[in-house]
């Protein structure tokens, strides 16, 4: 599939008339604006259009074969500054080519810089990557980045071969195409070096570039802590925001009152210092502070005299992540009056004389298409400081809008009403925010690319309408509630519909651009949720679409953290497989939403029967507190430790009654069902749901197992399900008691973090003892479990399990999501390289990855995305891994009791789990194993049969 920007924007580009202005303005401007359109707010501004003829079939450069290198290479500028990038392209592989044969280093160098722009502002992030690393000696970006032992040798490598004056401004393109990738560390790295290198006229542009890339790792840090509550991406996120305050303040001092060629780099430093602070504050506001429900600030609390800042080292870690010295900014103090100040109302940058001075600057800029950009960004921010009055920032969008349309550029036009609109709904004026997002949306829909802006006029204006619905459980008239609410469920349907058309194009985009995305579409399909499900009793109709809706977002989620598209290929819906092939299965999708618990039961029809199936979904809701999160969290706590065993029996009681006891009235009348499979939501999928407590008033009390075998599945659809035949197992097992220390030099973190894991030769042992000749076992042990020797047997080997005894850790970040081998860890990622050849060598896929020493990240709340990542990547049908770590000893008789209901052919691999579980917890069998926190973590995803 072609990239997003490539199959729609080609003729947009060529479309484009920009006024002429200087090549250094338009070159810090364009990149400054790609790297920071989710900074903004902005997200999809990349391309401006102009109404004009059609382009020529054949590109200008193509057409003129006799132009000269010097010739092809101005076109190519001209081209580009006019917003014909396609066109740029071309003039400038071309030169390259030419100044090859010439033997012309220098201007060969400058050339693949230009090219890399361009294709940078095509989208085509990889293929910029490639193009700038070989003016450094490399051919190719495509697993440069990935595989860490190339980049760090290439690492060690760039700052020799940028050894002129042209490959030293080609650093600065590549830090800045490495950010665009999400690959913010090294970004970081090669921007430091091109600072190092450059010349002091040069300097303001790369520290503007450093802030932007430091931004972003603060943007990541901030969401790593929300998902994982870690108390180290708080203090980095912290320390990052502070170092990209402190670039921006450095590129305003390169520069000076005498540089006028600079303008554009200060006036966007002045601006990303305005927008910092604002999100910082809405961090504060609407992060941390939901999070914690208004109890603690907890920003504030970093600096108290026992305060991480004071009390631990790990701001030292977060500064030496940046490459920079910690002894060099231990500043706990500044850091506090920064963040103080940054937090402020009383911020200057926040300030009208301050807001008036940026204004009148941007009201300098020349009549461009590059200016509305500014101005539309401004604006955005505008909106969101309380004290700029309303009419302020409407003349300012109106005279925006008015010169949007002397340009003929339809989509700033169309962002300049949406910006009108979101103004008015914030200001509580609902008729015009109506009209303006109307307005807004209509000229969306007759833009050649509508979809791009589409679907933020659509949740805009179905937001408006939904805040005109009375509270769910406000008395109200029929006819007041319907009106509004069936618009609004209307809008938000049309939101999602071109939000899934745009879906999978956004997968190979810009990471930055992925998460932004992915923030737009958790709200937007929670708010459709939300009105689906709105009515005491909703229609059978809209209990389907909210199914659907909620379990695209989990294949969003899934997309997002794999970067890939999910195969969707040889797949099956689930209520064909739950009808037709596991008629004892009920599948439930419990739904977290702000004030309650939607769950819609999906129960086994008649097979003979003629119904849709629609009649059989069931539904009930649970309302909650604002602790509910509180005691999630606080029941997982104590499943993991040992003196809990009565805390853990009430809370499991109380989250199986929230959860799951208004199941019981379907299930009764359905005696032959004997399993769960759950389609979980968010945080929910932490919860080892075998420890919910049916009855606490038995001794020993009834778990949720001792009446059903219990799943999850990550996604509505899984790869088509079968039971495992015939029972004669083919088993491929690898086990790590410890790794190499000399080989784990470079990865110090992973080396002291995991101890050893004495048992895992005989875990492995006990497989072929309890199989004999029932099962095929190959095995890698220690030294021979190494990556090398891994990808080689998973690639020459026929087999249906894959056992791992080796530690590992499960993550909502790819990059924390990791297994043990002898010689490095190996990541989520690089799986997939290890598995490449596999499937053509197999003709079924891997029935089941068994993880047995592997642990969620603590406190993630989507950390079982990682399990489902390891199976996507070794394209296995479904896994089963602990949330928590075990004595090894526990590992060693769980995989037994495992393998012997495996082997059972009349059970499937949701009951052999269930049975394992419940020996192990037999007192006479394990005494002492009572507690759940020995039985409970193991958890298998996917195909339950």
């Amino acid at each position: 599939m072609e990239p997003l920007l490539k199959r729609h924007f080609r003729k947009l580009y060529r479309r484009i008339s920009v006024q002429k202005v200087n090549h250094q303005i338009i070159y810090l401007f364009i990149v400054a604006l790609i790297s920071l359109i989710s900074v903004f707010g902005i997200h999809k501004l990349l391309v401006e259009k102009a109404i004009g003829s059609e382009p020529a079939a054949q590109l200008i450069c193509t057409k003129t074969p006799n132009l000269s290198p010097e010739q092809l290479s101005s076109q190519g500028r001209e081209s580009y500054e006019s917003g014909q990038f396609d066109e740029a392209m071309d003039c400038w592989q071309k030169a390259i080519a030419g100044y090859r044969k010439l033997d012309n280093e220098t201007e060969t160098v400058n050339n693949q810089i230009n090219l890399a722009q361009a294709e940078q502002a095509l989208g085509f992030f990889p293929r910029a990557c490639s193009t700038l690393l070989q003016i450094y000696g490399e051919e190719s970006c495509k697993t440069l980045p990935q595989e860490e032992e190339k980049h760090n040798e290439f690492g060690k490598k760039l700052a020799e071969r940028a050894n002129s004056p042209s490959k030293i401004a080609g650093l600065r393109s590549f830090g800045n195409v490495l950010r665009g990738l999400g690959e913010l560390n090294w970004s970081h790295e090669v921007l430091l070096l091109s600072l190092d290198k450059s010349q002091p006229q040069e300097k303001a542009a790369i520290w503007l570039d450093l802030g932007n890339t430091r931004r972003a790792l603060s943007n990541k840090e901030q969401d790593l802590y929300y998902r994982s509550q870690d108390e180290q991406n708080l203090i980095c996120a912290i320390i990052d925001g502070y170092a990209t305050t402190e670039a921006y303040q450095m590129a305003e001092g390169e520069i000076g009152s005498t540089s006028p060629s600079l303008f554009n780099t200060k006036l966007q430093s002045q601006l990303n210092q305005l927008s910092l602070v604002l999100d910082l504050q809405d961090w504060r506001n609407n992060g941390l502070n939901q999070q914690t429900k208004g109890k603690q600030d907890v920003l504030n609390q970093l600096f108290s005299p026992s305060g991480l800042f004071v009390r631990n080292n790990k701001a030292e870690n977060c500064w030496t992540q940046l490459g920079l010295n910690p002894s060099q900014y231990k500043l706990t103090n500044q850091i506090n009056l920064w963040l103080v100040n940054q937090l402020s109302e009383q911020n200057p940058l926040i300030q009208l004389p301050k807001i008036d001075n940026l204004q009148q600057q941007i009201e300098e800029l020349p009549e461009t298409h590059a200016a509305l950009f500014t101005r539309l960004n401004f604006a955005k921010n505008l909106i969101r400081i309380k004290n700029v009055p309303t009419t302020k920032i409407k003349q300012f969008l109106e005279t925006s809008i008015e010169q949007a349309k002397r340009l003929r550029d339809s989509k700033t036009e169309s962002y300049g009403y949406g910006y009108l609109g979101e103004l008015y709904e914030k200001r509580g004026e609902f008729e015009l925010a109506k009209k303006n997002t109307e307005t807004a949306l209509f000229i969306a829909q007759s833009l050649e690319l509508a979809s791009e802006t589409e679907y933020l006029w659509e949740w805009q204006l179905g937001r408006i309408y939904k805040s005109q619905v009375p509270a769910r459980t406000q008395a109200q008239t029929k006819a007041m509630l319907q009106g509004n609410l069936n618009a609004a469920r209307e809008i938000y349907q049309r939101a999602y519909v071109t939000l899934q058309s745009l879906r999978r194009e956004l997968v190979a985009a810009n990471p930055d651009a992925q998460f932004s995305f992915l923030n737009d579409i958790d709200s937007i399909y929670r708010d459709y949720v939300n009105l689906l499900l709105w009515d005491d009793s909703p229609s059978p109709e809209y209990l389907f679409k909210a199914r659907e809706v909620i379990a695209s977002l989990q294949a969003v989620e899934l997309e997002n953290f794999l970067r890939v598209a999910c195969p969707e290929y040889n797949v099956e819906e689930i209520d064909t497989i739950v009808d037709k092939k596991a008629p004892n299965t009920a599948f439930l999708y419990p739904i977290r939403l702000e004030d309650r618990i939607e769950v819609i039961v999906k129960l086994p029809n008649n097979v003979n029967s003629k119904s849709s199936g629609k009649e059989k979904l069931e539904h009930y809701r649970e309302s909650i507190t604002v602790n509910f999160e509180d005691e999630i969290r606080q029941f997982q706590r104590d499943l993991e430790e040992e003196y809990t065993f009565e805390a853990v029996i009430k809370e499991g009681k109380k989250i199986y009654d929230l959860l799951l006891k208004g199941t019981e009235k379907f299930i009764k009348n359905n005696p032959n069902i004997d399993t769960l499979v759950f389609a979980l939501d968010t945080n929910l999928r932490n919860i080892p749901l075998a420890a919910l407590v049916v009855d606490d008033t038995k001794n020993p009390p009834t778990y949720l197992i001792d009446k059903y075998a219990v799943a999850l599945a990550p996604r509505l659809q899984i790869p088509t399900p079968r039971i495992i035949q015939d029972k004669k197992l083919s088993v491929l097992a690898a086990g790590l008691t410890k790794p190499d220390a000399e080989k784990y030099r470079q990865f110090p973190e992973y080396f002291q973090k995991f101890g050893k894991l004495p048992f895992v030769t005989r875990e492995i042992e006990e497989i072929q003892k309890i199989g004999g000749s029932k099962i095929s076992l190959d095995k890698l042990v220690d030294d021979e479990f190494n990556t090398n020797q891994l990808e080689r047997k998973v690639n020459s080997s026929i087999f249906q399990i894959l056992h791992l005894a080796t530690h590992g850790e499960f993550s909502s970040s790819p990059e924390k999501t990791f297994i043990l081998s002898y010689d490095k860890p190996i990541v989520v990622n690089e799986l997939g390289n290890i598995f490449r050849r596999q499937a053509q060598n197999q003709p079924e896929p891997i029935e089941l990855i068994v993880l047995s020493a592997c642990e969620t990240a603590a406190g993630d709340q989507r950390a079982t995305l990682g399990i489902s990542g390891v199976g996507v990547r070794a394209g296995a049908r479904s896994a089963i891994a602990s949330l928590w770590t075990l004595d090894d000893k526990i590992s060693v008789d769980f995989t037994k009791k495992l393998y012997e209901q495996l082997l059972k052919p009349e059970l499937t691999k949701a009951q052999a789990l269930r049975n394992a579980q419940r020996e192990l917890r037999d007192e006479k069998k394990f005494p002492g194993r009572q507690h759940p926190r020995y039985w409970a973590p193991y958890i298998l995803l996917g195909n339950w049969l």
